[in-house]
């Protein structure tokens, strides 16, 4: 049972049932609340036995009387025998603890009870039609029998309303308890999906409870969360423009220099044009990675054809490739097509293909698969290099990481391009991973929501 709700809701329900039942329990074991209960049910049935029986004796003799208390056993299973005023038996059969108590029934016409075992013994005191004094004593069974039974049916019903309110007030405290935290959860789920705007609903900052504390304190959080982000990604993208404008200087002075340098001078001029270069390729990363981290989805969608997309970056990969004296190969393809941004796409896309053809071994194939599976595509990128340590796959994905053998590589990347594809595609609600091959090699898979067939 993992719901919050269910298990407070239960816990009081439960709870509330259990007093319940004790209480009743306790109560009605107490044999004066037996006796009392037993008297006001019983009271005017056995006055009116005990007159009818009076009046059988009175008018019609003893063999009335007889068949009047067998109808009396057969119908209600009440035996009963009628005593004269000294105590003296009349007509009927009961048993010796009933006939004792002939002389304790009332003088005011009140009858005399007593609980024994399952059966309720009552003494009722009558005049008959001619003026003599008789006294009724009754064997009933205590169970929903005759008149009982109505009590029966009565306190049945009140358990059930007693129970079903019981559950709609626990209901009702339990949904009053665990709301804000049902709706604090939509927050902060939003919050983790990259909404830095999510907050909890004002109404609920204005409980006086543990749980509106709580409530201004994870708005408070949110609220200092999305300023320290946005600042952060404004300062990103504010140095990443800065940095455009010496770098446009830097080349100039670079073609100047070419022109007054003397041919010994290439080979540095060359070594600036290319960190030149590298520096411009990073900034411009640098600023689509910060555009999309402040994004919850694609700013323009349309409808994109994966295969063909695929296949237009393995061709112009393979430019890249066969001076690096390896290829490019797409080995499986189905057709697929998804809503989304194409220009983000092609870049994840893109910066897979590119690094793995970094670091493919030479004379190898850089292996490119675009497949169906279970309603999403799959495109499969595997090169046959070195691999990646398995401590260090998980953070592939990082802006800024590169594997260490990597980092004194003339081709070791700036480290932003996985970390581009991943945010790339997370937009378009699909996943991004990676592991080692079989046989050497890293795979890297990418899986987006699409209609492929």
């Amino acid at each position: 049972m993992r719901s919050l709700f269910l298990k407070i809701f239960l816990i009081f329900w439960v709870t509330m049932v259990v007093v319940g039942a004790v209480l009743i329990y306790t109560w009605g074991i107490q044999p004066e609340v037996i006796v009392s209960r037993w008297r006001g049910a019983t009271s005017d049935a056995v006055a009116l036995y005990a007159q009818s029986a009076a009046e059988e004796l009175d008018r019609y003799g003893m063999v009335a009387l007889n068949n009047y208390f067998q109808r009396l056993e057969q119908s209600s299973q009440i035996r009963a025998a009628l005593f004269d005023e000294g105590g003296r038996l009349i007509a009927g059969r009961v048993s010796k603890d009933a006939a004792e108590l002939a002389p304790h029934a009332g003088q005011g016409g009140e009858p005399a009870f007593k609980i024994q075992g399952s059966t309720a013994l009552a003494a009722q005191r009558t005049i008959g039609p001619t003026g003599r004094v008789y006294i009724l004593v009754a064997e009933m069974p205590r169970g929903p029998v005759g008149t009982l039974r109505r009590l029966a049916r009565a306190q049945v019903e009140q358990w059930i309303a007693a129970i079903l309110l019981s559950g709609l007030i626990c209901y009702l405290l339990t949904l009053y308890l665990t709301r804000p935290i049902l709706r604090l959860r939509e927050g902060s789920r939003e919050l983790a999906a990259g909404n830095l705007s999510a907050r909890a609903p004002a109404e609920l900052e204005r409980r006086r409870d543990e749980l509106g504390d709580l409530v201004r304190d994870f708005n408070q959080m949110a609220e200092r969360i999305e300023r320290l982000v946005t600042s952060q990604r404004q300062l990103i993208s504010d140095i990443s423009h800065e940095l455009r404008s010496p770098l446009a200087r830097l080349n100039v002075a670079l073609g100047l220099a070419r022109q007054r340098a003397a041919a010994e001078a290439t080979s540095a001029l060359d070594r600036i044009e290319r960190e030149a270069e590298r520096l411009n390729e990073m900034i411009g990363k640098l600023l689509s990675l910060a555009r999309m981290q402040g994004a919850v989805g694609p700013r323009e969608k349309s409808r994109v054809q994966l295969d063909e997309m695929v296949r237009e970056v393995a061709e112009d990969a393979e430019f890249e490739a066969q001076e690096r004296n390896c290829a490019v190969r797409i080995v499986g393809s189905v057709k697929c097509a998804t809503e989304g941004s194409s220009e983000l796409l092609r870049s994840a896309v893109e910066n897979v293909v590119r690094n793995a053809v970094r670091y493919t071994a030479p004379g190898s194939e850089v292996e490119i698969t675009l497949a169906n599976r279970d309603s999403s595509a799959e495109i499969i990128v595997r090169d046959h290099g070195p691999g990646v340590p398995e401590a260090e796959i998980a953070n592939l994905f990082r802006p800024f990481y590169r594997v260490a053998n990597a980092r004194e590589r003339e081709t070791g990347g700036t480290g932003l391009g996985l970390a581009i594809t991943d945010r790339a595609v997370r937009l378009h609600g699909g996943t991004v991973a990676a592991a080692n091959a079989p046989g050497g090699g890293l795979v890297v898979k990418i899986t987006v929501p699409a209609q492929c067939g």
